[in-house]
Order: structure tokens, then sequence, then C-alpha cells
């Protein structure tokens, strides 16, 4: 009877073994059939090739490996940016998609854009932070901006500044820097953007551009332009040497900050996760040596400081677009 008792045992945990290996196997079926997490569909309202690209790219691998889940990069330049900019606003919170803009966002309304909310948008994370700079020709018969300013007051308006559109970024510092300095200027409009303005410039057209040093880089380091003062409380890696308008007696700043959105109404997990993610990535040395590269001062602000920034600044824009004179 003990034999039989130690084979029925033995039998036993045979079974026993054999029923937890199947039960191992249906389970283990059950989580290889789960479906992979929805990609991340990252919009860029540009064109190939821009800032906002050149960025968004160098931001995905380390987001990627955060958030253990794909991104795709995707352009959306239509409408100057409204068409990615209604994907977000009309989307819901669980699709999974990402926006990536500056203060351009907070303009649309006021360049034939009325229905851009910011309510409806969340934002997540700002990434870098630059500057509007007072940009002139290599030869200009001025080096610092104290003369520049009294070279302006004596011209009574006839200075041309270049910017890329009444009432876009570049129109706004440009403002901001004449509404500091108490002197009038001759718009121009150069709507295709940076280079354009730059390229305009160079040629004669206009004697003066507001525009970013990161932006100017090529046509700084060609000895195209130089670089008077920037417009910020801190110095441009670009151009280090070069003096904040304020360092110089001017108090006027136009920081000019790039970051993330998605879809109002998020989670408060999933966007903790998305900060997170944002804040891993720009921490890496790719992202870092990119930046460098580039000319683009990093500077990180999770969503709530982010948040609290861009509805500072849509006051901001607000007061400044009532004393324009269209």
């Amino acid at each position: 009877m003990e034999r039989m008792s130690g084979k029925v045992a033995v039998c036993g945990m045979v079974l026993a073994a054999v029923a937890l290996g199947a039960a191992g196997c249906f389970l283990g079926t059950k989580e290889e059939a789960k479906p992979p997490a929805q990609p991340i569909v990252f919009l860029i309202p540009a064109g190939p090739g821009g800032g906002n690209d050149l960025t968004v790219r160098a931001l995905i691998p380390g987001m990627r490996q955060a958030l253990g889940q794909e991104l795709i990069a995707e352009n959306k330049p239509a409408g100057k940016g409204a068409v990615a900019a209604a994907e977000i606003m009309n989307g819901r919170p669980e699709d999974n998609k990402l926006y990536f803009n500056s203060q351009t966002v907070l303009l649309m309304p006021y360049g034939g854009m009325p229905d851009v909310k910011l309510e409806r948008f969340q934002p997540v994370a700002q990434v870098v932070e630059d500057m509007g700079a007072i940009i002139v020709r290599q030869d200009a018969p001025y080096d610092t901006l104290p003369e520049f300013i009294a070279a302006a007051k004596r011209r009574g308006g006839k200075i041309r500044v270049a910017h890329n559109g009444v009432g876009s970024l570049w129109h706004l510092a440009a403002i901001r820097f004449s509404q500091a300095a108490g002197v009038d200027f001759k718009y121009c409009a150069y709507t295709s953007g940076g280079r354009q303005m730059l390229g305009a410039l160079v040629d004669g057209e206009v004697e003066v551009c507001v525009i970013s040093p990161s932006e100017s880089k090529p046509f700084i380091e060609a000895k195209k332009v130089k670089v008077l003062a920037v417009m910020s409380d801190r110095r441009h890696t670009v151009v280090p040497n070069v003096p904040t308008c304020r360092e110089v007696g001017l108090d006027t700043v136009f920081n000019v900050w790039r970051g993330v959105f998605t879809t109002a109404g998020v989670s408060e997990e999933r966007l903790n996760a998305l900060d997170a993610a944002v804040r891993q990535a720009v921490a890496t040395e790719e992202f870092q040596a990119f930046a460098r590269n580039n000319g683009l001062p990093v500077k990180f602000r999770g969503h709530e400081e982010f948040k609290r920034i861009v509805y500072e600044q849509r006051e901001m824009y607000a007061k400044l677009f009532g004393e324009i004179d269209k």
C-alpha cells in the first residue's frame, strides 16, 4: 500500500506540474496576444529641415526610450501650421498625438486663424528658449547698440527693419525693441522666414533684422552680419561676447520658447509620463550636442511652469497687439 501511495503521489505531482505548465502557456499566449501600444504621432507644423522639425527629431530617440513606445514624426505645414493645430484641438486626449511649436501658437488667432484656442491645448514641457537679437550688416557704420539707436533717431523712421509678416514673432520683437529704444522704423515683410529676412539684410534691402542668433548662425559665422545686442536677461551661446540690451542700458527682453503640447483633457498620469519623457530626452548627450551645434539654448520647464509661462505670454501679446497700428 505504501508503494502505491508513493506512485499516486508522484503521479499527482506530475499532473500538477503539467497543469501549471499548461496554465503558464495559456497565460503566456494571452500576454503575447496583447496588442502593442499605439504609436505616438508627433505633429510638426512646418516642413522638413526647419528648427521645429530638427528639434522634434532630436527629441524622439530619448522620449522613445523613456516611454518604451514608438514615436512617429509627421510634418504638417499646411495652412502655416493651422492644420496641425486643428488636429490637436479637435482630437481626443487618448489619440496619442503631440504637437511642437513656439510662441507662434499664441499668434495664430491674430494671423487669420481665430479658431485656434489655447485652452484646447495642454502644455507638456518647454525644451529650448531662444531670444531676439538686433542684427545688422557686417559693414554697418555702427558697432554698438547705442550707436545704432542714435543713428535711427537721426534718420527719423527711415531705418528699414525686416520681419516675417504683420503680427509675426519677429515683427513683435522689432516692435518691442522700437518701443524700448524710442525709435521708429519702416517695417518690411519677408514672409518666407528668417533666411529671406537675413538675405534682404545682406543685400542691403533693409538695415536691421530683429531675429534670433540661432537662425542667424550661418550668416554670423560667414561674417556677413554682426549682432549688436540680444533681447534677454542672459547672453546667447552663439555670440557669448555680445551684451544683452540691459547691459547697455535698454530694458527690453524678448525670449522665444519652443515646446511640446498635447490635447487638453489628457490624464494627469499620462501628462506626468510625457513630461518626464521630454525631461529625459532633453538631458541626453545626443540632444545636448544637437542643441550646441545648432546654437539653441536648452531650457527645460515641466508642464506646470510651462503652462504658466504660456498663459502669461498670451496676455502680453494681447496687450502688444492692442498697441499695433495696423
